[in-house]
């Protein structure tokens, strides 16, 4: 059974560097090494808030343009599962996952439309195996915000709900309502 559990956010020193050592390559063991350290700590995560959590620790602001191309390079290569997620954004594992789900309202540690949504995906099933009962949508929507920590049902979290009731394990019965 999926759990809740609470979501931890790597701690990175944080080092000053310029676009320019990135693109040289001067720092690529050293993002790989961030890189690895970040999915360790927060994995499953999607490729996003990975580039951005190596990225401010190394004292920038964003993955631009020209920083870019070197992320993904470092990234593709790195030891891990990837998955993809139905937009198409690359999601990153750790070796031993556990069927989980984190909450996290506070935007400064992760937006709704960066959790991954198999992470969700849990959480429904979570709540379908807790109520034990089939449910509706709406039902399962209020319970699904709730559960994440948000206040209101907003078009990010909305987006991430449908996702997440896409995926296996959450099922459909003839009538529409869910179940497991």
């Amino acid at each position: 059974m999926a759990e809740k559990k609470e979501y931890k956010e790597a701690v990175l020193e944080t080092i000053g560097a310029t676009p320019e050592a990135i693109i040289s390559g001067s720092l690529n063991d050293e993002i790989k090494s961030r890189m690895l350290a970040v999915i360790e700590t927060e994995a499953p995560i999607k490729e996003s808030l990975l580039f951005k959590r190596v990225i401010n620790s190394l004292s920038l602001k964003k993955v631009g343009s020209r920083i870019l191309p070197v992320f993904d390079s470092i990234s593709s290569s790195l030891p891990v599962r990837i998955t993809e997620d139905s937009d198409g954004e690359r999601v990153f594992h750790k070796e031993t996952e556990d069927d989980c789900y984190r909450p996290t309202p506070d935007s400064a540690v992760r937006y709704s439309y960066q959790i991954p949504e198999e992470e969700a995906a849990a959480c429904l099933k979570a709540i379908l195996e807790k109520h034990g009962k089939t449910m509706t949508k709406k039902e399962l929507k209020k319970i699904f915000r709730d559960e994440m920590g948000y206040q209101k049902m907003g078009a990010s979290v909305d987006n991430l709900f449908n996702a997440a009731a896409k995926h296996d394990g959450i099922k459909r019965t003839g009538n529409g309502r869910f179940t497991v």
